[in-house]
């Protein structure tokens, strides 16, 4: 079972990332794996259904989950403490969705690095992380427009960076930065499928006129027109010169981290 886990941060770009996955014709992408029972229960599904359960996808994931171990995507328990029921609870939700969706891999974009963690020590489960990496002065930014913080978001910039340093470290991955992805779609997304092993489809660079039902990927999917990929790069002006030198103090041993992981895993 191949799974492609999707790890970095709120507002860095791994729900675009994850949506351009999704229009390859050998991936489904999932969303956010750990909130599964919560959308399946309160949420419409990114394709435009209603619910969980009037998507032809997931209704069928539904189905084929309950032949395969008696649960349901409210019941599967996606967060077992038991390292054994983790994997057996999760590799039924990733086999059940790739089964329905008749491909080779499955995105998680749950972020977790505690759930990446345990999914690697799944011996029955093949995780291949990326992780995306945004400028912590655009994602502080982008966090500012929506929840008025400002330099609060980028002491957890700091610290999630310097975790997933040590983390992974000695363990093959991926690093996709996200600015290079915005500006340059085509030659990051060749790049990074020739990393995964598969090839650059062009229709991926189409997300957005293909039906998605990613976990949580309903807001970006709604508020994108067409799928122009423009740089969200309104930091360099909406942000005083004093305020992104403080971002940038704060950010600084996230900011070595990120640099040294891009220049060993980058594209």
């Amino acid at each position: 079972m191949k799974v492609i886990y999707l790890i970095g941060m709120g507002r860095s770009g791994s729900t675009l990332l994850d949506i351009l996955l999704d229009a390859h014709s050998k991936v489904h992408s999932l969303g956010g794996v750990r909130r599964l029972a919560h959308y399946a229960r309160k949420h419409p599904c990114a394709c435009g259904a209603p619910s969980f359960w009037e998507c032809g996808f997931w209704s069928q994931t539904n189905a084929t989950l309950k032949a395969r171990n008696g649960r349901d995507l409210v019941t599967a328990d996606v967060h077992a403490r038991d390292a054994v029921a983790f994997q057996n609870e999760n590799k039924a939700v990733f086999e059940s969705a790739a089964e329905v969706a008749g491909v080779e891999f499955v995105t998680d974009n749950s972020k977790s690095v505690s759930r990446l963690r345990r999914l690697m020590a799944a011996p029955e489960i093949e995780v291949i992380p990326i992780h995306v990496v945004r400028d912590a002065r655009g994602r502080a930014q982008s966090i500012r427009k929506r929840k008025g913080q400002r330099y609060l978001p980028t002491f957890s910039y700091s610290h999630r960076s310097l975790q997933l340093y040590f983390m992974l470290r000695g363990v093959t991955h991926i690093v996709v930065n996200y600015e290079k992805l915005a500006a340059d779609p085509e030659g990051q997304l060749r790049k990074l499928m020739a990393r995964i092993g598969l090839d650059f489809e062009p229709h991926q660079l189409n997300w957005a006129e293909q039906y998605h039902h990613n976990i949580g990927a309903a807001d970006v999917l709604h508020k994108t027109e067409g799928s122009t990929i423009r740089p969200d790069d309104g930091w360099k002006t909406a942000l005083p010169g004093y305020m992104q030198r403080i971002i940038n103090v704060i950010a600084y041993p996230g900011r070595v981290a990120n640099e040294a992981k891009e220049r060993r895993w980058g594209l």
